[in-house]
């Protein structure tokens, strides 16, 4: 079972994602038709459809899809050291918390940042 704290926090990427979501579509009418594509660093490899910004959002949740199986069986876990029988819950705990910062981190990554030049015009 999932403690509630748990699934609290897991909330956080998706309210992420949903304000990041709702202020590109009202953004959206004023974005070009054409964007420049992995413009890193002040250089852009190609040109695409302002279409493209709204990747990093299904990627994010395909990558919180995957957190959230090993979320929920964190017995299935691989540990590369011995945990006493009494100890299981509170390591199984504590990855699953490890897990959630890695989902909020890996959010905060691939949502306005990745975008900054074209949308916050």
């Amino acid at each position: 079972m999932i403690p509630k704290h748990i699934k609290l926090l897991f909330c956080i990427p998706f309210v992420i994602i949903i304000c990041y979501t709702v202020y590109l579509l009202t953004k959206y009418s004023s974005i070009p038709d054409i964007i420049p594509i992995h413009g890193y660093g002040g250089k852009n490899d190609g040109l695409g459809s302002k279409l493209f910004l709204f990747a990093p959002i299904v990627l994010n949740l395909i990558i919180l899809g995957f957190i959230w199986m090993i979320i929920r069986k964190p017995e299935k876990i691989k540990l590369t050291f011995e945990v006493k029988e009494e100890d299981q819950a509170k390591t199984a705990g504590q990855y699953q918390l490890v897990l959630i910062i890695l989902a909020i981190f890996v959010t905060l990554i691939m949502s306005p940042l990745s975008f900054s030049d074209v949308v916050y015009k």
